[in-house]
C-alpha cells in the first residue's frame, strides 16, 4: 500500500466530487470547528481552505504528520474527514478504525468509501484489499455508535467507478 499511495495515486480529481470534494468547503468552515482532522489527507489539498485543519497520512509527505489513523494520538476533535481512508483490508480492520475514529471526533465525520471496487485503471495494486462498503453497512455502523446518517449519496470517480458519500453526526 505504501508504494502506492507514496508514488501511483494521486488525488487531483477533487472537482468532480459533487458532495465529497471542494464543497466540503464552505460546508464544514460553516460549521465554524475548532478543529478538524483529515485521515489519509495524501497531498493535504484542503489544508489553508478548511479552518483548523490537521492532515494525517502514513503514506504522503504532504500531510501535516505522517501517521495512520491507529497512530494518532491527538486531541478529540470537531469534525472528521475521511476520504477514501477508511477502505481497506477486511472487516475486523475497519471496525478497529471506526472505534478509533468513534474516540476522536465530537460532532461530525464526512466520509467517501470505496464499494469494493478493483481500479481498473492500473494493473500494481501492491496487495490492497478494499473493503466493499454498502449502504446496509454504513446505517448499520450508525446504529451501532448511535450516529445519525445525515446524509447517503453515491458518487462517481473519473472513471466511472461507484463511491458512497455520508455525514455522520453524534
Amino acid at each position: 500500500m505504501k508504494s502506492y499511495f507514496s508514488g501511483k495515486w494521486s488525488d487531483s480529481s477533487l472537482d468532480q466530487y459533487d458532495w465529497s470534494g471542494w464543497s466540503l468547503v464552505d460546508r464544514i468552515n460553516d460549521m465554524n470547528p475548532d478543529s478538524v482532522l483529515d485521515v489519509g489527507c495524501g497531498f493535504n489539498r484542503f489544508k489553508g481552505k478548511i479552518n483548523n485543519l490537521w492532515g494525517i497520512d502514513p503514506h504522503n509527505a504532504a500531510a501535516d504528520e505522517m501517521i495512520s489513523i491507529e497512530e494518532y494520538h491527538g486531541p478529540q476533535v470537531d469534525v472528521v474527514m475521511a476520504l477514501g481512508s477508511i477502505n481497506f483490508g477486511h472487516e475486523e480492520l475497519i471496525d478497529r478504525q471506526m472505534d478509533i475514529l468513534d474516540c476522536i471526533w465530537k460532532k461530525k465525520a464526512f466520509f467517501r468509501v470505496n464499494p469494493g471496487i478493483e481500479h481498473n485503471w492500473n494493473s500494481d495494486w501492491d496487495g490492497i484489499v478494499w473493503y466493499p462498503w454498502t449502504q446496509e453497512k454504513v446505517y448499520a455502523l450508525a446504529e451501532r455508535y448511535k450516529y445519525n446518517v445525515d446524509r447517503f449519496e453515491t458518487e462517481l470517480t473519473v472513471q466511472d467507478h461507484k463511491r458512497y458519500y455520508f455525514e455522520l453526526s453524534k
